[in-house]
């Protein structure tokens, strides 16, 4: 998957080394699921990369047509040939010269899988992409086919976004690459392609040809397909022979004229009240057995910038490079940033909001677990995945349930994640915390300590991408080598207390203290942060940089001298771990687990009480004007993340603990569900989370919209028949009146905005 915000169009799939092997099991399938439709005309070498995408595909139920429409280059015969040899799903079917349109009419003709995928030559496929968009299909039967955002590679390079959502506009130009899975029935009710149009635009013409027959399609908003850009490319020979979009474009307007008023617009489906849940997957794509390890199934919320985050790529990463097969599954509509970060270990992601309706995450799940022979789900602060165990606790009676918890959320249903360990206990196998303390705090809401053990996060040796990464970042910010320099991170919202942290710093400064520190991160408070940073005038001590990469954090690390975190509450830290492996000497809350890890000799715990600001003042200047203590401390604090809190030493104490939860599914099996109970569970647990979306849309960005177009239209109908009469003429024209109502509306857009 490719990082958007920094695009590697090098990284096309058919040139990656594979992370993960997908092979088909032995076990025959009942249908075909994709046959992929390929023209095929003197293809050059870069074939290969298209070939090598398609192999790599998570779903290996297709058959690959070829159709060979009279290459005349006998190389590039034999090259097809060399290919096709290699797999019995690939077969190739020759015709005489007739054109790319006719190429895929007599690849239809000879197919037989319940979908068809348009595949050119020279693009390519990320590995999930069959197996998404066929799920996208079966999942939302109001469209007929799909596709997704493409990566244009190769002589030209960008991201395009554009797709089968501009609808009508499809009238006035295409919209994107070729490249899509349609149903089989709606290809043949549409006549498949217009054969006697030889000159590139019969995709345009094929999709026009489906609105007129009623059927419409939808762009997946993941980067799933990468389209070549050649400067000797068919579009670019036929704009330079002198054809002119705009004559098609004429063309197709007037043949398909009747469109304008009656172009089809399926829309995603709704979850219904109580909407009852499927549990046969038409799919059918059973893997091989992993013959290396485990196949482990996480179910997250999202992939985004986070310490949760971060624990489960270092996790995964450490799974798979023992030889574990790894699937990933988030449940929320999130802005996923870091889902690329995780595509580097395994391309086994799903997002499920992307692709299902939410009536089918329970068989979706079902179907992977199947599908993959996964071993193992390990539930990572998904609440839909904590209430689907019931369900998937009684299709998978075959399969360990563990989950993780980092940290207990006392101002978020009344504990968070933790406490659905607690209440979904009795259908896990085993607890994973990553502190003593929240093993306790779930203890005492009436959790079996017994099936609870604790974790602690590793961290590997942070190393600076700088050698020398102190001197080089001191004076990139210019900031003295003598200076004593603090460093803050985290999101800037109440549980990490930063307006806390401005009265600390401000207690500092006016105790005489010589210092700088960096503030690392961003959230709702940064902006009554900053207001308190001027009003204490503090801003020549302090430098805030914002949400960083990964790498540059660890640069600023080596460059500073403490950790600076007066939490309100925490597990323990990703940032306190990875400060305290650079030799950073942490100065933080004694909440949460920080017990655990801070001793004396590596830092300094600060409880919550009335005089906490002087305590951090005190701690701080206790260590600059102690530079030969601080410098122990710093050694200190090395020498414990590279023995208690490596990251070597989390991934074997993950298995270890894996392989405990195995036996105790064996030995002391769980509660049994029947069936019928677990669809029910199911499907209450689906209502739950309609309702609270429901009860979240007016403070949502979109509902806050709506909100105050809702009210500034109410006030446009008042103001209209107000102003016919008399006095409201009168008023209206009052500059006093006029001022009021301005900031009134500004005040609700305002407020609409920041929602």
């Amino acid at each position: 998957m490719i990082n958007r915000s920094n695009p590697n169009f090098s990284d096309a799939p058919g040139r990656r080394s594979v992370p993960r092997n997908y092979v088909r099991a032995k076990t025959s399938c009942p249908h075909i699921d994709v046959t992929i439709v390929t023209p095929y005309y003197n293809t050059k070498e870069f074939f290969v990369e298209t070939f090598l995408s398609v192999l790599a595909q998570s779903l290996q139920n297709w058959e690959w047509l070829i159709v060979d429409d009279g290459s005349p280059d006998q190389a590039a015969v034999d090259r097809l040939a060399r290919f096709a040899a290699t797999d019995e799903r690939i077969k190739i079917v020759r015709q005489e010269n007739a054109g790319t349109a006719a190429a895929r009419n007599t690849g239809f003709h000879h197919s037989t899988g319940r979908y068809i995928c348009l595949l050119d030559h020279d693009d390519e496929l990320e590995p999930t992409y069959l197996e998404k968009c066929v799920w996208f299909l079966d999942s939302n039967p109001e469209f007929a086919f799909c596709n997704s955002y493409s990566v244009i590679f190769d002589e030209q390079e960008f991201l395009w976004t554009t797709g089968f959502e501009r609808g009508k506009a499809f009238l006035q130009a295409n919209s994107g690459p070729p490249i899509s899975v349609v149903r089989r029935t709606a290809f043949k009710d549409c006549g498949g392609f217009d054969a006697s149009i030889r000159v590139l635009y019969e995709d345009w013409d094929f999709w026009l040809a489906m609105a007129k027959t009623g059927y419409w399609g939808y762009t997946i908003k993941e980067y799933l397909q990468w389209y070549r850009k050649l400067g000797s490319g068919r579009y670019e020979q036929i704009l330079q022979s002198g054809y002119k979009n705009d004559r098609f474009a004429k063309d197709m307007q007037t043949k398909y004229a009747g469109l304008y008023k009656r172009f089809p617009n399926p829309v995603r489906h709704h979850l219904q009240p109580y909407e009852a849940i499927e549990t046969h997957a038409l799919a059918s794509n059973p893997l091989a057995k992993n013959p290396l390890g485990r196949r482990i199934m996480f179910i997250v919320p999202w992939m985004v910038t986070g310490g949760a985050d971060r624990v489960n790529i270092d996790l995964i990463e450490g799974l798979t490079a023992r030889g574990h097969d790894v699937t990933i599954c988030a449940t929320l509509l999130a802005d996923h940033q870091w889902e690329h970060q995780f595509s580097r270990i395994t391309p086994d992601i799903f997002v499920l909001p992307n692709i299902l309706r939410e009536s089918d995450y329970p068989r979706f799940l079902d179907y992977l677990i199947r599908s993959r022979q996964i071993d193992t789900v390990v539930i990572a602060g998904s609440t839909i995945g904590y209430q689907l165990l019931p369900y998937l606790r009684t299709v998978s009676p075959d399969v360990a349930f563990v989950d993780m918890c980092h940290v207990e959320e006392p101002h978020w249903m009344n504990g968070g994640h933790p406490r659905f360990g607690v209440g979904y206990q009795d259908l896990l196998d085993l607890n994973i915390v990553t502190t003593a303390h929240l093993g306790k705090w779930m203890h005492e809401r009436g959790a079996d300590e017994a099936r609870i053990k604790v974790m602690h996060t590793g961290v590997r040796a942070t190393v600076s991408s700088l050698s020398d990464a102190r001197a080089l970042i001191r004076a990139e910010l210019s900031i003295p080598a003598d200076r004593p320099l603090l460093v803050f991170s985290g999101r800037l919202c109440a549980q990490k207390r930063p307006l806390l942290l401005a009265e600390i710093l401000k207690a500092a400064r006016d105790a005489g203290l010589i210092f700088q520190i960096l503030v690392i991160g961003d959230g709702d408070q940064r902006v009554p942060f900053e207001a308190l940073l001027r009003k204490y005038q503090l801003t020549a001590h302090v430098q805030m940089l914002g949400s960083v990469p990964h790498q540059r954090w660890l640069d600023i690390l080596a460059a500073s001298d403490i950790l600076l975190m007066p939490s309100q509450y925490e597990g323990i830290s990703i940032s306190l771990l990875e400060a305290i492996a650079t030799g950073v000497v942490p100065v933080v809350a004694q909440v949460g687990g920080h017990a655990e890890i801070v001793s004396s000799d590596v830092g300094v715990l600060i409880p919550h009480r009335n005089d906490e600001v002087q305590d951090y003042v005190d701690a701080i200047h206790r260590l600059i004007s102690n530079p030969a203590e601080l410098q122990q401390m710093s050694k200190q604090c090395q020498a414990l993340a590279s023995s208690k809190l490596s990251w070597e030493g989390m991934i074997e104490k993950f298995l270890a603990l894996l392989d405990e939860a195995h036996q105790l599914r064996v030995a002391q099996p769980r509660y049994p569900i029947s069936p019928s109970l677990g669809r029910e569970l199911s499907t209450q647990a689906l209502e739950c989370m309609r309702l609270s979306d429901i009860a979240n849309q007016p403070w949502s960005a979109k509902g806050a919209r709506a909100m105050f177009l809702d009210v500034a239209r109410a006030i446009a109908r008042f103001s209209t028949k107000f102003n016919k009469t008399r006095l409201g003429r009168v008023i209206s024209r009052n500059r006093l009146v006029q001022s009021i109502g301005l900031a009134v509306l500004n005040r609700l857009q305002r407020s609409s905005s920041k929602s």
